[in-house]
């Protein structure tokens, strides 16, 4: 019998040393896609675990794993699991951010591990990597980096890459934070909340529960604006507290919460593979009033003018605007076009950075993000679908509060627009001029005759 590190104790498990090299463990830099952090050692440290019942694949697998730097840089701990019965418990004890997982036990069971796999998506979140010689049959359900399959006829490089790969991905110090975070703040909130709590002793425990879920989806979506290290608690959060509060996961909620359209869904029509965002008011649709919706279109960004024009004579301008001007300087030919393309390619410039910024009342930029273009929403671009129709649009992402409010808020002052004749200012700035003049010379008269 072995100790497992959090305090069970199980069959066939084995601890690691934490860090087999005999490092501090101060944490070291690092750099995976578009992350370039100090990330430090959580507790426990980063963790794998190996289930496979086969004692030399086992061993191998242990052995490599425990002699790589997988981990951001480092050997992660590792504990291997002999018995297909005894992995769920194992995985429900322990905290775990990647997982190496056969797929056919010693009993004869050919889908032991897809069964674990079910298992966890119904339970938890962990990457898994299937190391087996049944490829064939997990292959359909490679998701990489989340679940990948490497066939044991690879050499075992193959799988500690594949291992790094969803260490790489972010996953685990998304999770670990995202857990540290969540966990930290329900603490907190829950000991302040004690003091009041006789106070809430009228109500049942429903009404107990929906108060808290609110407050604390609340306090946690406040704390994730700020800066500093209550932007996300704990060692690997605070590691992380180094963007900037505008990102655009900020933006979307991919993918969209519940069944129904809501105000704000970005659409996605089967037929033209258009993008449309619903702005119907949302008490509309949760009351199945909605007879016909109210969609805006959402044109791919370089399609639509300025960026169109801009995206045509940037690369133009990019290509001359460092070239060496030869002997003698550039022909007068030559320095006119320069010069219009530099004015050009500035004004568009500004024109674009101006509805980025979201100074432009008819448009409104979606930025990229995952599976989203750049998108931008045209709010004089008008469709009304019938509620029948609506099946031929699927909803690719919701849009967090406040952009579905301020869409909405956007289409009523574009549609609501009164329009009426231009005043001739020059007209009246110089006839206040008159009068200012004028005034001052009476003012005079009025001194001097005195």
């Amino acid at each position: 019998m072995s100790e497992i590190p959090d305090g069970a104790t199980r069959e066939g498990v084995a601890e690691v040393d934490s860090d087999p090299d005999g490092g501090d463990g101060d944490g070291m830099e690092i750099v995976i896609p578009h992350l370039a952090v100090e990330i430090p050692d959580p507790s426990p440290e980063w963790t794998v675990v190996i289930v496979e019942d086969d004692e030399d694949y086992r061993k191998d697998v242990e052995d490599e794993i425990r002699r790589s730097d997988v981990a951001y840089g480092r050997a992660p701990r590792v504990i291997p699991v002999a018995d297909f019965s005894q992995a769920e418990e194992v995985l429900s004890a322990q905290t775990v951010d990647v997982v190496i997982l056969d797929v056919r036990d010693d009993k004869g069971s050919d889908d032991a591990g897809e069964i674990i796999l079910e298992n966890l998506k119904a339970t938890r979140f962990v990457p898994v990597v299937f190391y087996t010689a049944y490829a064939e049959r997990v292959e359909p359900l490679a998701q990489p980096p989340v679940v990948q399959v490497v066939g044991k006829e690879e050499r075992t490089d193959v799988l500690v890459n594949a291992v790094k790969a969803a260490f790489d991905s972010g996953l685990p110090i998304a999770v670990r934070g995202l857990t540290d975070h969540v966990r930290e703040v329900t603490r907190e909130y829950l000991w302040d909340i004690s003091k009041q709590w006789a106070s809430l002793g009228g109500y049942d425990a429903e009404e107990k529960t929906t108060f808290l879920v609110a407050r604390l989806t609340r306090s946690l979506e406040l704390t994730l604006s700020l800066d500093g290290d209550d932007r996300l608690r704990g060692p690997v959060g605070r590691a992380l507290a180094s963007p900037s509060n505008w990102h655009p996961s900020r933006i979307y909620v991919i993918p969209p919460i519940g069944e129904n359209f809501d105000t704000g869904d970005l659409l996605l029509h089967g037929v033209s593979q258009r993008y449309w965002v619903q702005l119907t008011p949302g008490c509309d649709l949760a009351n199945g009033k909605a007879d016909r919706h109210l969609l805006v279109a959402a044109a791919p960004l370089l399609e639509v003018d300025p960026f169109r024009a801009w995206s045509m004579i940037e690369p133009e301008w990019k290509g001359i605007e460092n070239a060496v001007a030869p002997r003698g300087g550039w022909s007068r030919e030559e320095k006119e076009r320069r010069t219009k393309l530099k004015k050009s390619s500035s004004d568009l410039r500004a024109e674009s950075r101006r509805i980025i910024l979201g100074r432009h009342d008819r448009y409104f930029h979606l930025p990229q993000f995952f599976t989203v273009p750049d998108l931008l929403i045209d709010l004089q671009h008008v469709k009304t679908p019938t509620e029948s129709e609506m099946c031929e649009y699927t909803r690719i992402s919701g849009l967090a509060s406040p952009w579905p409010q301020v869409l909405v808020n956007r289409y009523n002052r574009q549609t609501g627009r009164m329009g009426f004749d231009d005043p001739d200012a020059d007209a009246v700035l110089e006839r206040i001029s008159r009068e200012i003049i004028e005034r001052q010379g009476e003012v005079g008269k009025e001194r001097n005759s005195e």
